[in-house]
């Protein structure tokens, strides 16, 4: 995602610096930047004058001559449960350097980074991000997708994350989560740990055997040009069943207010991704042979989740 309005770049740049190279986690419960710069082998100035802009930012405070993390600060390293704003600053610094790259993408040059990609704590990380940012939405759109049938099964595609399956699973569906197989072996232990099923795999290419009573696809199909993700669509309604429920969530051009924007990153962080408005979702759920039924906005109007039901 890339960095909010209002958002300071300066101090996301700073404070993702501070993550990666160890300097933030360094000054601990305190520690002075000379003492930082000796443990971390990083340049004693910088370190310094780092430190200062962090105890600026309220990632640090001062305690006596030396500097200590702040709740904040503790925050960003994952200390306290559920934190995800260190994920958030890493995955924002990310799209600021990618939208800097916008000139030459758009002189023909390939797109600059995917966000998904990546070895293993990479993977991880964005998986991190992925599940604070939509923990709100989750349970929103477990309760507009409605209860199963009985023993009602769910595959959720691109679910790696487990924050939606997880909603999905406590309003009573069996859910099995469906991603590449190097995004699962990131996440494999949370996943199982939810109560969640997992099936390896790309979803341009084939599916799990149906039928399922339910499929998500939930923020994928913006990662994929028109062709491939309208395929997609008509590949989970031929694993539906009769009656089957799909839905689709996404930010959908023309009434998400971040959609124009939005699609800008996915120009810039993947090599076809695009942002489509809810009537071309609806397009491909009826040549697919799923009737379109209604679209909810989620996070006053950020997100939008369209249901539908095979004919």
């Amino acid at each position: 995602m890339p960095p909010e309005a209002g958002q300071d770049w300066r101090e996301i740049l700073v404070a993702a610096a501070a993550l990666r190279t160890g300097v933030l986690e360094a000054f601990g419960e305190g520690s002075s930047p000379t003492q930082v710069a000796s443990r971390t082998g990083l340049d004693a100035r910088g370190v310094r004058i780092v430190g200062r802009a962090l105890q600026e930012q309220a990632y640090l405070e001062s305690r006596g001559d030396r500097l200590a993390l702040t709740a904040k600060g503790r925050e960003a390293l994952h200390l306290e449960e559920g934190a995800g704003l260190g994920a958030d600053l890493l995955l924002g610094e990310r799209a600021i350097r990618n939208h800097l790259a916008l000139d030459e993408v758009l002189a023909g040059g390939p797109s600059r980074d995917d966000v998904s990609s990546g070895g293993l704590e990479q993977r991880r990380r964005f998986m991190a991000a992925m599940r604070h940012i939509s923990t709100p939405r989750a349970p929103v759109a477990a309760k507009e997708l409605g209860s199963p049938p009985p023993g009602g099964r769910l595959l959720d595609i691109g679910g790696a994350p487990g924050t939606y399956g997880s909603a999905f699973a406590a309003s009573g569906w069996k859910v099995t989560v469906f991603d590449l197989p190097d995004t699962l072996a990131a996440v494999a232990g949370d996943l199982a740990a939810r109560g969640l099923s997992t099936i390896g795999g790309d979803a341009t290419e084939a599916l799990p055997e149906g039928p399922w009573d339910a499929i998500y696809l939930g923020n994928v199909l913006h990662l994929f040009d028109a062709s491939t993700a309208s395929a997609m669509v008509g590949r989970a309604a031929h694993a539906l069943a009769d009656g089957g429920v799909m839905a689709i969530q996404e930010m959908m051009l023309g009434r998400a207010p971040q959609a124009a924007n939005f699609a800008v990153m996915m120009l810039v962080s993947t090599p076809t991704g695009e942002v489509y408005s809810e009537q071309t979702y609806r397009g491909w759920m009826r040549q697919s042979g799923v009737e379109p039924l209604r679209v909810v906005d989620l996070d006053e109007r950020e997100h939008q989740l369209l249901l539908g039901r095979r004919r």
